[in-house]
């Protein structure tokens, strides 16, 4: 099977508000990283290009589930919607493990304007208490998705939300 990859740092992470709007159940959901600046505000996060490693969870589906998976987080994030301004980009980005393997590319959604102007501030570190409790790593007792773990020091990261 073919499986295509999308990284998510914000809402639509597992245990956050969004999550329950993915369109597909994935094949795998894994911890993970990408390079970028994150900001925050209480509501949600937003990724700029940047030199950070940004902790999030790298959802693989079947290849079959891509395009529609894609349209569904395109309306999510506000991304090419026909009459008004993206809020996010869609880009594709090298994503790795929290040892450091590279993983491959994935699709991951990043801010178009300038956060600070919205009221966003930049993140700098993420705490290990808030990474644990903050990210759901432990499968849920409903689901059949396997959830991939490995050892790293969450406090090398940085993530949202910052702390619970």
């Amino acid at each position: 099977m073919n499986l295509c990859q999308i990284f998510v740092y914000g809402t639509l992470k597992r245990g956050q508000c969004r999550h329950h709007l993915w369109p597909h159940e994935p094949v795998t959901i894994s911890k993970a990283w990408i390079r970028g600046s994150l900001y925050g505000r209480a509501d949600y996060p937003a990724l700029r290009t940047g030199n950070d490693r940004v902790q999030g969870e790298l959802w693989q589906f079947a290849e079959t589930h891509l395009s529609d998976t894609l349209s569904t987080l395109d309306e999510i994030e506000g991304t090419n919607q026909p009459g008004s301004p993206d809020l996010y980009s869609r880009k594709s980005v090298e994503t790795y493990d929290l040892t450091g393997k590279c993983l491959g590319p994935s699709y991951c959604y990043f801010y178009v304007r300038d956060p600070e102007q919205d009221g966003f501030h930049r993140i700098f570190k993420c705490s290990h208490k808030s990474a644990d409790s903050a990210n759901n790593w432990v499968a849920d007792e409903n689901s059949s998705i396997p959830l991939q773990e490995t050892d790293s020091r969450e406090s090398d990261f940085i993530c949202w939300p910052e702390s619970s």
